[in-house]
């Protein structure tokens, strides 16, 4: 009989961050329990990815980092860190949003403080809140005893660094540190998929253009787009199976941007500069706690954003909490702001115009290939938005066939609630590669494209050979399962033991040019990072033997010839090398 555990999910938010769980035996969406009461941030369906370093005292995180009662007690050098996830993908993923006013540069991190160390420093307090304040109440008696699977969610848009980052930050954060615990990753579209598999079996929808759900049968293509508030992933599936369960497989290669509704947040405080003037930057006048996120300022214009398109209001009126001139101009009278439906659309339109151009061009991908498209599922927080979920219908209405777009009730949830069920029945049986996977290989050298410089002999191969040329193994857009591993055929000249030991060392580059690149050096070709493989189980009388001349001395030379497969998941990465036809161990990738 298997033992009894438990499947957590950690959605790592950029502005919000929440948590699901259910026994491994539960299968249903209504069984899966979503933390909404929380001992120090009040009863919420998701807490703010905020964390504020006080002198001598624990860190204030979540809604509690904004607490006025708490910002009484410290000095206004407390800043109120937020939006740090973002800047744990160091090379900015791809497609990132610029307005011209947003950047990343804008994003602060405490002094000799990461964002690897801040993400640490977050999810350590969430890892402490869940276990002894929610589960240890829950399972009073059995938690020491119980198993417990983690599972966290990561935007598709990221790279293996970004990954690497997101999975070191939960480890060191305590998640997993039990040893029978486990901690996997997923991606956020993926999970938002396999939410929509269920919430389609319960009929769980809010809203729906055509009024009508259409039946997915085996063959039919649907799109997610999974809409947060840091980011926004797009990722198209192609239903393989349906009985017993449903069955998937990606249908085109996933697409995302940095153009959630935190840079609609970040457009407005542009609004508030410009109208306000110089003294907004004045740190005396206004310190960064007046408005920030969670800040009373930014918590009415949060409401005011999720009502955008659902109310008839033609103005809102925001209440300032620093003392301002009147300034009629401006629409500041008695230390009101007042602000319009134009202005707000014009905060709104740059963001929701990026979105619908990765839907379009993800629905143009999908169709590129020979497939329709079913329906779109727009999901996440910002999916919630009725504006995002009208101009999506007034673009879907005007393609040809139109376009059904569904949003599924409680999607501020579905990332959550999806990472559970791929725990429980992952049912993507095959997805599509993001980028080209190589290593630089010698090659015959061929000059018509190979410059003298790049040639060299080697006693194991006959004729020149040329450095410098990848050898991808692994196509952008290729099909592939979990099952299969990217297999890629390596060997390196050593001459003695010391050689031997390092010849385990490659870097492995990528490139998500639709034809891949052909030198290391060329526009387009990025270092993913090394690969360190241990060979030190292996002896130099097994290798073969060779003899290379230079400059009249005679050297004797080991060819260590080996494969070295990839396996590829949801959002990880594995590396096994085998020799001979043997596994003689695993390899790792690290970062530079």
């Amino acid at each position: 009989m298997e033992r009894e555990r438990l499947i957590v999910a950690v959605d790592f938010g950029t502005t919000y961050s929440g948590i699901a769980f259910c026994h491994w035996n539960q299968k249903e969406l209504r069984d899966i329990d979503v933390v909404t009461s929380w001992s120090n941030n009040g009863v919420a369906p998701k807490v703010p990815t905020e964390i504020r370093y006080v002198n001598g005292r624990d860190p204030r995180w979540g809604s509690e980092a904004s607490l006025a009662c708490e910002r009484r007690q410290v000095a206004n050098s407390a800043i109120i860190y937020n939006r740090f996830k973002l800047l744990l993908d160091v090379k900015g993923g791809s497609g990132l949003y610029q307005d011209g006013s947003t950047s990343l540069d804008e994003i602060k991190l405490p002094p000799n403080k990461s964002a690897l160390n801040v993400s640490t420093d977050y999810l350590k307090l969430l890892y402490g809140e869940l276990m002894e304040k929610i589960l240890r109440r829950r399972l009073r008696d059995t938690l020491d005893l119980t198993p417990i699977h983690f599972i966290f969610t990561v935007p598709a848009i990221w790279g293996h660094q970004a990954q690497h980052a997101t999975k070191l930050a939960a480890v060191r954060a305590g998640f997993s540190s039990r040893p029978s615990d486990k901690l996997s990753l997923v991606s956020e579209p993926e999970a938002a998929a396999l939410f929509v598999l269920k919430a389609m079996h319960e009929a769980n929808f809010s809203r729906i253009s055509t009024g009508a759900v259409p039946s997915l049968a085996k063959g039919d293509t649907f799109v997610v787009c999974d809409a947060g508030g840091g980011t926004v992933d797009l990722i198209s599936y192609e239903v393989e199976k349906v009985q017993p369960t449903f069955r998937l497989r990606e249908a085109a290669v996933g697409t995302g941007a940095k153009c959630g509704s935190s840079y609609i947040d970040q457009a407005f405080i542009q609004l508030l500069r410009q109208k306000i003037g110089p003294k907004f930057d004045d740190d005396r006048i206004w310190n960064k706690k007046d408005f920030g996120q969670g800040s009373a300022l930014m918590k009415t214009f949060d409401s005011i954003k999720r009502s955008f398109g659902q109310t008839t209001n033609d103005v809102w009126y925001i209440e300032l909490p620093v003392d301002v001139e009147d300034d009629e101009a401006n629409g500041i009278s008695e230390n009101e702001l007042e602000f319009t439906a134009e202005e707000l659309e014009e905060l709104f339109e740059p963001v929701v115009q990026q979105v619908i151009s990765l839907v379009n061009d993800q629905v143009k991908s999908v169709q590129n290939s020979g497939k329709g498209v079913s329906a779109i599922f727009l999901v996440g927080g910002f999916g919630e938005s009725h504006y995002l979920y009208q101009s999506l219908v007034q673009w879907s209405d005007r393609q040809d066939p139109p376009l059904t777009i569904i949003n599924p009730q409680d999607s501020w949830s579905a990332i959550m609630k999806g990472a559970v069920v791929y725990a429980l029945d992952p049912a993507i049986r095959s997805r599509r590669l993001r980028q080209h996977y190589g290593f630089e290989c010698g090659v015959p050298f061929d000059h018509r494209k190979h410059d003298i410089s790049r040639a060299y002999s080697c006693p194991f191969q006959s004729g020149l050979r040329a450095s410098g040329e990848v050898t991808w193994c692994g196509g952008k857009g290729d099909d592939y399962s979990e099952e299969r591993e990217l297999s890629f055929s390596l060997y390196k000249r050593i001459r003695n033991r010391h050689d031997l030991l390092k010849a385990g060392h490659f870097i492995l580059y990528g490139s998500t040019k639709p034809t891949a690149p052909t030198f290391v050096d060329d526009s387009g070709v990025d270092v993913l990072g090394n690969i360190s493989a241990d060979f030190s189980s292996i002896s130099l009388d097994s290798l073969p033997v060779g003899y290379q001349k230079n400059k009249g001395v005679v050297t004797k030379v080991y060819q260590v010839s080996y494969e070295l497969r990839m396996k590829l998941q949801s959002a990880d990465v594995s590396f096994s090398v085998f020799l001979n036809g043997r596994c003689v161990g695993s390899a790792s990738l690290s970062y530079l």
